[in-house]
């Protein structure tokens, strides 16, 4: 125990802490702040949801697909990074809100 709490037991530590965040920081973000994206009249659905999913700057082809893995792609919502997406179950809109680069889902109408 006293190892541990030596400079190089801090060291140790201090690493493996800092590997965690390397490997699981996005995710970890991700679940942390979800509640703050996704629009309060999509929390507790109880079926699929017609959604436009907001992000702050301009998808890649990476971004594109990752999104659609979670619903049916239908198009644009006016700008390049408004997707919307049909048929989105709810375990798909807490994963999709789990995204640490989503911004906002809202609902489509």
């Amino acid at each position: 125990m006293r190892r541990l709490f030596s400079a190089e037991g801090r060291k140790i530590v201090a690493g493996i802490v800092l590997i965690v965040l390397v490997l699981y920081g996005q995710e970890l973000y991700g679940f942390a702040t979800a509640g703050g994206r996704l629009d309060p009249s999509l929390r507790g659905a109880t079926g699929p949801s017609n959604v436009i999913v907001v992000l702050n700057f301009t998808p890649d082809r990476f971004h594109n697909e990752r999104v659609r893995e979670y619903g049916v792609f239908s198009g644009r919502d006016g700008a390049i990074n408004r997707i919307r997406l049909r048929m989105v179950t709810p375990d798909n809109l807490d994963r999709l809100a789990n995204l640490a680069w989503v911004a906002r889902i809202e609902p489509l109408k």
